[in-house]
């Protein structure tokens, strides 16, 4: 196969003539350094990593730190770890020295990140940090750096040219260090069994969150908006409460409350095609006459309890091929009705 030469895209900055192919190129070995890089730093995870996670564990609070880009990515370890079990807090070093320290307590520790390991407004902060908290993780490539000194556990980051032209950039220690930082957010969620219900306590907005956390009782329509009906009422009175709540149905219900039955919009136009008088009919022998096949049996109404998640609910309606749900209580009498129209509304 004869492969063609790509065509040079040329542009102009500043008066100068730029290869845009060159620049793509470039950009492609950035990518392809930094992935050299993880892969490095993924095989040195060993008993150090472990001796990190252990002092981890026995913290109440991980206070995160570092400055300029490797601040930046202790914000989002922070936040990561938070998210997944492991309370964590960004401070950051310069704060830290001006009043910030009133936090810390022997039952912090603390991860300070920074490449050289010799920033030195970091290692001023783990200096003091070290007289009023816990134990120290330095996150750094400097195996004999000043901050690996004052550090409880050090995890060394694998010795990684910055990649781009000119070796200067924050760019792979960046790539190594929010790695790094997921490994031991993941590590710590794994640790302390954190189950994806957990997770859902911290993301109720979330899809996550409202796929486990919202149920039937959180959606279904009660009180007032409820449309009941005596089993012995007339067809009309069947007919208004219906109508009236505008939920597309009524319940049906006997002198005790229990729940008789469930007449939908589908049943009341199946019940029109078979009966020249429906209004002489009652509420009970509405519904036994609006039956899909009237020749089969009784089949149960679907119904849930208000506990149900909306996601079961949800997978019930499918199954069912229906779109409204009665909510019951323990002895079988109605609180709700929770329609399919409501589970997609709120974003299960």
């Amino acid at each position: 196969m004869i492969r063609t030469a790509k065509p040079v895209r040329m542009t102009e900055i500043a008066g100068k003539s730029v290869n845009l192919n060159e620049a793509v190129r470039v950009g492609a070995s950035v990518i392809a350094e930094e992935a050299d890089a993880l892969r490095a730093l993924a095989g040195s995870l060993g008993a150090a990593f472990a001796d990190c996670l252990q002092t981890m564990l026995g913290a109440d609070q991980i206070v995160v730190s570092g400055i300029g880009k490797s601040g930046n990515i202790a914000q989002k370890i922070a936040a990561s770890m938070t998210s997944t079990g492991t309370p964590a807090v960004f401070m950051h070093p310069v704060e830290a020295l001006h009043g910030d320290l009133g936090i810390v307590t022997p039952r912090h520790c603390l991860l300070a990140l920074s490449r050289s390991g010799s920033t030195e407004e970091i290692v001023r902060f783990v200096a003091h940090f070290r007289r009023l908290g816990g134990p120290v993780i330095g996150m750094t490539q400097g195996g004999n750096s000043r901050l690996a000194e004052l550090s409880t556990n050090t995890l060394l980051l694998p010795e990684a040219p910055e990649a781009g032209p000119l070796n200067l950039a924050p760019t792979t220690s960046c790539v190594q260090m929010l790695a790094a930082g997921d490994a031991l957010a993941m590590a710590l969620l794994h640790a302390r069994g954190f189950q994806a219900e957990d997770f859902a306590q911290y993301h109720p907005e979330g899809a996550l969150g409202r796929r486990l956390l919202l149920r039937a009782g959180d959606l279904m329509h009660t009180g007032a908006e409820l449309p009941l009906a005596n089993a012995d009422a007339t067809f009309g009175a069947l007919l208004v409460e219906m109508t009236g709540k505008r939920l597309g149905l009524a319940l049906v219900i006997d002198d005790d409350r229990h729940l008789v039955g469930v007449f939908t919009d589908g049943d009341l136009r199946r019940l029109f095609d078979r009966v020249n008088n429906p209004r002489d009919l009652t509420a009970r022998e509405a519904i036994t006459n609006s039956r899909r096949d009237p020749s089969a049996p009784a089949v149960p109404t679907s119904s849930v309890t208000r506990q149900r998640l909306a996601i079961d609910c949800l997978r019930i309606m499918e199954d069912s091929q229906i779109t409204s749900l009665v909510v019951v209580d323990e002895d079988r009498r109605p609180i709700g009705v929770l329609r399919l129209l409501d589970i997609l509304q709120a974003g299960v």
